[in-house]
């Protein structure tokens, strides 16, 4: 074996543990990210939970103080006499169907938008 050829054989194994080092260095950066990005994927979850359950408690308390609104109003107009209360719950209920059944057409229509039909169309 020449000079030469031991120069080239450890500049290869010098080569070759450098590669060997660079590879260790990126897995450990990799596994570092993935998990950062686990650690994330987890507290956005919870966040998002939480926001649900602080929505639903909302909407609950929404839904209360709009029944004590309905029910003070009903009560001002029977104790005022101008409508018997059978006839003021009647009308309570009424406008809450049209409502419903107005915010219910008004969701079939937006429905429609979450087809992604141009881009389907497209395909």
């Amino acid at each position: 074996m020449t000079a030469r050829n031991q120069t080239e054989a450890s500049e290869a194994e010098g080569l070759l543990q450098q590669v060997r080092a660079l590879q260790s260095e990126v897995r450990g950066v990799v596994r570092a990210q993935l998990q950062l990005a686990g650690m994330e994927a987890r507290r956005a979850g919870e966040s998002f939970v939480r926001m649900v359950a602080f929505a639903v408690i909302a909407s609950c308390l929404v839904l209360s103080a709009w029944g004590a609104l309905v029910a003070a109003a009903v009560a001002a107009v029977v104790s005022n006499g101008i409508l018997s209360l059978t006839t003021a719950l009647i009308i309570v209920a009424a406008c809450h169907l049209a409502i419903a059944l107005y915010l219910i057409r008004r969701i079939k229509q937006n429905s429609r938008n979450l087809l992604f039909s141009k881009t389907s169309s497209n395909l």
